[in-house]
């Protein structure tokens, strides 16, 4: 066990890196929390609906600050491996998954939504991810104990100007906040030091990275950038998954240390699709169950691969075919990434609806596992000839 702090980021390189993985650590986290979101049958458990998707957006908002900060540092996202201090980290998750870099959040699992799930989103978001102390948190060959960690050594870097310079910070492929929609705050645009050092926080404040020292504060802490239209107060995401998994509303005088005691939330885990996540390459070999999940594992490829072109500052609207077939549109390039994650969701129901033929009592599982380039096509084809032999 060990509270030791981590040596600060050391070089204008070594932040970038670390930007790389903040980039994917926040992508991490997306579909553990779309799969319990995707596997909600129709009309049931809408608060819980809510939240989660609320947290999506807002994590998908983070991606998209950091990525910012990346690019005002002159350093493209990119899906490529990256080597920080020593170690060949991927950016890119796949599932079960534990984090090389923080040790704190454990396995990421994709479930659906469970007690068990909702216990582990709790355990992400904590500060320090459900652990009473920091010394609890073994480091074991991670380089951070907590999410925290991580980005406060960022923060730091970004403030040190013997890291980076004010010249190092420059307006450069950013992508605009009115390309975000659907959740609490706003992208910040970095252009320099403090919008950088902002945008970071605003991850802090709102997600994962959590200080301990906030679960002292009321649950409901929000500023107006954390309501949205509708009144809707989206305060930090840990404080809104532990009303999910305790069943009840902090009330408005209540730390987010406390247990929540106001009105009830309820949580009908009866009313769920009982899905079971299975690796790739770790599902029955042919037939149109096969087909199916590869099918959304190519879907999901193109989901962040269109989230990465536009954080890489390439075009910001991307052409698409329409279905009707009259030819290509343009349509701007993180909302139409957004509408493809909406997508997506017709495919996971579907194949949650769908017998897994290995395991009776249960269905398939959607396995967001990223194809690499040179896999897709060989791929598609399996999955093509598969749907074939099965007509």
């Amino acid at each position: 066990m060990s509270d030791k702090t981590p040596p600060p980021l050391a070089s204008l390189q070594e932040l970038k890196t670390a930007l790389q993985l903040a980039v994917g650590l926040e992508l991490s986290t997306i579909p553990v929390y779309l799969t319990a979101l995707y596997s909600i049958k129709d009309g049931h458990n809408t608060e819980a609906t809510q939240t989660i998707r609320g947290v999506v957006m807002e994590e998908m908002l983070h991606m998209t600050l950091a990525a910012n900060v990346l690019n005002a540092l002159g350093e493209t996202p990119s899906v490529e491996p990256v080597v920080f201090r020593g170690k060949h980290l991927q950016p890119i998750p796949s599932y079960p998954m534990t984090s090389p870099l923080v040790s704190g959040i454990g396995e990421l699992k994709l479930r659906p939504l469970c007690p068990e799930a909702v216990n582990g989103f709790v355990a992400i978001e904590h500060p320090l991810h459900g652990h009473a102390r920091m010394a609890d948190i073994p480091l074991g060959t991670c380089l951070y104990q907590t999410i925290g960690q991580f980005y406060e050594a960022i923060r730091t870097a970004l403030k040190d100007t013997g890291i980076c310079k004010d010249a190092d910070f420059k307006h450069s492929n950013q992508v605009p906040d009115t390309q975000y929609y659907g959740g609490a705050g706003h992208v910040i645009e970095v252009k320099d030091r403090a919008s950088a050092v902002k945008a970071i926080e605003t991850i802090i404040e709102e997600g994962e990275g959590l200080p301990e020292v906030k679960l002292h504060d009321k649950a409901k802490t929000v500023t107006d950038d954390d309501r949205l239209r509708n009144g809707w107060q989206m305060y930090s995401h840990y404080a809104r998954f532990r009303e999910l998994q305790t069943g009840r509303r902090f009330r408005s005088t209540q730390t987010a240390a406390e247990e929540p005691t106001g009105a009830m939330v309820l949580v009908d885990y009866s009313a769920v699709h009982p899905a079971l996540h299975v690796p790739r390459n770790g599902d029955t070999e042919g037939g149109a169950e096969s087909a199916a999940l590869i099918e959304f594992d190519l879907a999901y490829t193109q989901l962040v691969d269109d989230l990465y072109r536009v954080f890489s500052g390439g075009a910001k609207d991307v052409r698409y075919t329409l279905p009707t077939g009259d030819g290509a549109v343009a349509k701007p390039a993180l909302p139409r990434a957004v509408h493809r994650m909406y997508a997506l969701k017709y495919m996971a129901v579907a194949l949650m609806r769908m017998p897994n033929p290995a395991s009776p009592g249960h269905t398939l599982c959607p396995r967001f596992s990223y194809v690499e380039t040179g896999d897709r096509e060989k791929l598609r084809t399996i999955a093509d000839e598969q749907r074939e032999v099965n007509r």
